[in-house]
């Protein structure tokens, strides 16, 4: 006689010992793991018999006769051995998931850890969730968040298949709803279980918008997230927009000299000149007034011209 409980990440079987086996009444049977005749008590565990001291984990070998254990692969393991090899962790609490498993967005949870960001309750089945990128809501703690809050009808397609959202959990996202699998990155098809960036209403993964759309910075050449310094064409992390001769940093609306990918302070830019006139003297070579303004048309300069932008302002790359 055996009990069985059926697990999301592997079945869990309880051995139970047989009656004594008496040879006479039977044919023999032998211990499936050291091929031995079966004598006293005999474990069967599905179709095979084990002595007792026989059925032990694959891994540890400890005894599997007292509790629990797991099936993989035609192998016997113990509760411990199998959540380490093969275990699904849960994304709330940390802790390996048996029973009851509910997935959401790429990932699993115990029905309990499932629960609004904000109120900590955990959603009931079949209720709606709002995934903002970062966080998910519940319907109440979503609400204070739209400024023009819509009835959602019991029934709707989603967004992303086109198929209708009847009962199970779906998610708020770009003003649409759509099913917790179906909310994939446009480019590479990735469901998408974290922050995300939208383009024209279309969600992708931060990696495919970097490539599709990001903005490099003329310093560092990766990709700028947040906010971006604009000087002229070129554009800076606001840690990566340093003085070339004093190395401060830049702020919003600050002056700077800009040459090729080289900045400066005015300031700074007053000893350049002085430097710059000693090099050049015997060609007589200055930098001329206008040039800190707007670019000359001349074309017998020694060197590209340096000219003063201002920057501009700070805005967020989305």
């Amino acid at each position: 006689m055996e009990a069985q409980i059926n697990h999301s990440s592997g079945q869990c079987t309880v051995a139970h010992p047989q009656e004594p086996h008496h040879p006479a009444e039977k044919p023999v049977i032998h211990c499936h793991k050291c091929g031995e005749p079966c004598k006293g008590e005999v474990l069967r565990v599905q179709a095979r018999h084990f002595h007792i001291k026989c059925f032990t984990c694959k891994v540890c070998g400890c005894d599997l006769a007292q509790g629990g254990f797991f099936i993989k692969n035609g192998e016997y393991l113990c509760t411990l051995d199998y959540q380490r090899m093969y275990g699904t962790r849960c994304n709330g609490c940390g802790e390996f998931v048996e029973g009851e498993v509910v997935t959401a967005l790429g990932k699993t949870y115990h029905p309990n850890c499932f629960a609004c960001t904000i109120c900590k309750r955990p959603f009931p089945p079949g209720d709606r969730v709002t995934f903002n990128g970062r966080d998910c809501l519940c319907q109440m703690c979503a609400q204070p968040m739209s400024f023009s809050p819509k009835e959602v009808s019991s029934t709707s397609n989603c967004a992303g298949c086109g198929r209708d959202i009847k009962n199970g959990q779906a998610l708020l996202a770009l003003d649409k709803q759509w099913h917790l699998g179906c909310f994939k990155c446009k480019a590479c098809g990735k469901v998408l279980t974290g922050e995300y960036i939208s383009k024209d209403g279309v969600p992708y993964c931060e990696k495919d918008y970097q490539v599709l759309f990001g903005v490099k910075c003329e310093a560092c050449h990766q990709f700028i997230t947040g906010k971006v310094l604009e000087a002229g064409d070129k554009h800076y992390h606001p840690s990566c927009a340093r003085c070339s001769r004093c190395n401060q940093m830049f702020t919003e609306g600050e002056e700077m000299y800009l040459q090729g990918s080289t900045v400066w302070h005015p300031d700074c830019k007053q000893s350049t000149k002085a430097e710059d006139k000693l090099r050049h003297s015997s060609s007589e070579f200055f930098y001329p007034k206008s040039l800190v303004l707007r670019r000359p048309r001349s074309a017998e300069l020694l060197s590209p011209p340096c000219i003063m932008n201002s920057i501009k302002k700070l805005r967020q790359v989305l």
